[in-house]
């Protein structure tokens, strides 16, 4: 998980559901983490998609060699969501998360994917 305030719901709800959750700040930071562990997915908290945010996904794309990405954002809207697909993202999460957001955006991956231990 990339956020820079480590949401807690998020994390507490993946974590009940039997997911290992490694959190960090930003994806330079992951690198050293992603390539042992291989993730089954990587949940990037962007709250508006500005350029910082954008840059963001852009280096998650690359961290995540073909892993799905899940952005996890409060602004609504169409724009929004081509403008992430356009960058790599996988699916969208809204904030606030509740449980079942979270669980009905993983339960539309592939279920291979998103297969916990």
């Amino acid at each position: 998980m990339i956020d820079e305030k480590r949401d807690s719901l998020i994390l507490i709800f993946l974590q009940q559901e039997g997911y290992e959750v490694i959190a960090c700040e930003s994806p330079q930071k992951a690198w050293g983490v992603v390539w042992p562990f291989q993730p089954h997915f990587i949940i990037v908290r962007l709250p508006n998609l500005s350029k910082r945010d954008i840059a963001t996904l852009q280096g998650c794309r690359a961290l995540a060699g073909g892993v799905p990405i899940i952005i996890a954002t409060s602004i609504p809207g169409n724009e929004v969501v081509v403008k992430a697909l356009e960058e790599g993202a996988t699916a969208l999460l809204p904030l606030p998360v509740n449980p079942q957001a979270i669980r009905k955006v993983l339960d539309e991956l592939e279920p291979s994917v998103v297969s916990n231990y």
